[in-house]
């Protein structure tokens, strides 16, 4: 089995749902500063599409992958990583027979919570015997707005690219970016005080239709026994 590092590092390209449809960073959306993370999160969710989410801190998951019980049993790169991703959680994201892993990171700005995403693994990927091809792959940041409605729903919707692009065409906004790959996927290239420096503005912009998606899920808690 991979060990958690092992997956971390393995740079994949996972399509969440509509992958051409949500903004994509080179860097985290979040800094150290920003970080809070959210115990709500923790559990087992399901959305309208009746794809299971398995939401579990990434701490516990290091131990468990590592067959540790505490972190000063890990070695070195293990342990720095834990500390690294301390307030973050693994997201098991399992449709159709596929499954599909991310660390999410939580952060606040203006009161506001964000999950920054990232993809860990992706079965469909990792099974396939095409190494030309999984080596041209790399994995990239996306930025979700998290709304929890009560202890047992949530709702999630990702920064659309679309909404990025009318910005950027209507010399709206400036922020570093690059149009990459076959398709000119735009892929922004911001450090990531200058991303939370654009989060914080666009937040407190007049626009009723900012978080407009195609991409978003509406989760209910399940309770397993």
């Amino acid at each position: 089995m991979k060990t958690f590092k092992a997956k971390l590092f393995t740079l994949s390209l996972v399509i969440l749902v509509l992958n051409s449809c949500i903004v994509k960073s080179l860097y985290p959306f979040y800094t150290k500063n920003t970080i809070f993370f959210e115990k709500r999160f923790i559990g087992t969710w399901i959305d309208t599409e009746n794809a299971r989410w398995e939401i579990l801190k990434c701490q516990e998951v290091i131990l468990k992958e590592n067959k540790k019980d505490q972190p000063s049993e890990l070695g070195q790169d293990q342990l720095r990583i834990y500390d690294k991703y301390k307030n973050a959680y693994v997201v098991y994201f399992e449709k159709d027979e596929t499954k599909s892993s991310f660390l999410a990171m939580p952060f606040k700005i203006n009161e506001q919570l964000f999950f920054d995403f990232s993809p860990i693994d992706d079965k469909e990927i990792d099974n396939s015997n095409n190494e030309l091809y999984k080596i041209h792959l790399i994995g990239a940041h996306t930025l979700a707005k998290v709304d929890f409605l009560n202890e047992n729903k949530v709702d999630i919707n990702w920064f659309s690219s679309e909404k990025l692009m009318e910005l950027l065409e209507q010399d709206k906004i400036k922020i570093k970016h690059e149009r990459v790959g076959f398709a000119e996927t735009i892929l922004l290239t911001a450090s990531s005080e200058e991303l939370q420096e654009f989060i914080k503005k666009y937040l407190n912009s007049n626009d009723a239709d900012k978080w407009a998606t195609d991409v978003e899920f509406n989760l209910n808690r399940i309770n397993e026994k």
